[in-house]
């Protein structure tokens, strides 16, 4: 795993780097205030207060000091960095861009980091065929609980395992394949490619259009646009794979509707960490 203490200045990162990385599913430095580590097991308050400089000084380290470069990215508000971690800024909402509202003086910093824990789908993974065929599948997670793990997991294993299979993942925000400057850092097996840094929508539309998959796989669905894209996809011919937050399957017929979830013949809701029922 990439070393995420990098993006630190030394004051902080002199207290960070008495910890694991590995155990650690997020950082938050707040200005006047502890930086929090949280953990499977808790949170973890360290003795290391952030005052503005700390928070510029990580800000301009994850930025490469190129602010600019980074502002289609901040309109979102957050930044993708090496390995799929993804950072949320938060501060003073100033104007627009890309008719969406863009941070300055930022003052809060949220680093989620990316585990990519291979054969974590290794129960969940023969469930998803019926007579022989691979079933359209949906994640169904609250935050934090690792849908985007199982997900690539499962892409990987799909990728590795099926000849003449060819994937597809629409990975708007990098998440899933942690691109960087157009380049994968996670690896999701020898026959997947990746679309990123684009809307789900489009992506996927693009992908049928130009990469000829027989599996699409797709990140946190939200959108009518989304929707309308994943039953054109279906229509096609081509399998799915996609996740989407919600408690349960009664929570997503209520926010998406019954019809986006009859799309799919498999549900995966995830309980917990790495528990996981198939529906």
């Amino acid at each position: 795993m990439e070393n995420i203490y990098i993006y630190f200045n030394f004051k902080i990162r002199q207290v960070l780097e008495k910890y694991e990385i590995k155990n650690i599913y997020e950082i938050r430095i707040r200005v006047n205030n502890n930086v929090i580590l949280n953990t499977g097991m808790g949170e973890i308050i360290l003795d290391v207060i952030c005052n503005e400089k700390d928070v510029i000084d990580t800000f301009n380290l994850i930025t490469e000091y190129s602010a600019y470069a980074y502002e289609q990215n901040m309109a979102e508000g957050f930044i993708t960095i090496p390995g799929g971690h993804r950072v949320g800024i938060g501060g003073y909402m100033a104007g627009t861009i890309y008719d969406k509202p863009i941070v300055r003086n930022i003052r809060f910093i949220n680093f989620r980091i990316n585990h990519h824990i291979k054969n974590c789908s290794e129960m969940i993974f023969p469930k998803l065929y019926k007579n022989n065929h691979l079933c359209n599948t949906l994640i169904i997670s609250p935050p934090g609980l690792g849908k985007t793990t199982l997900l690539r997991d499962l892409v990987y294993k799909i990728s590795e395992n099926f000849a003449g299979t060819s994937l597809c993942v629409i990975d708007e925000r990098n998440e899933i394949s942690g691109c960087y400057k157009g380049v994968p850092t996670m690896d999701l097996g020898k026959r997947t490619d990746v679309i990123s840094n684009c809307s789900k929508s489009k992506g996927i539309l693009m992908a049928i259009r130009s990469m000829a998959p027989t599996l699409i796989a797709v990140d946190e669905i939200g959108t009518a646009q989304d929707i309308e894209a994943l039953e054109y996809a279906n229509l096609s011919g081509i399998f799915i794979i996609a996740t989407v937050h919600g408690k349960n399957q009664a929570a997503v017929i209520k926010k998406l509707g019954k019809d986006f979830v009859d799309l799919f013949e498999k549900k995966i809701c995830i309980l917990n960490i790495g528990e996981y029922l198939c529906v």
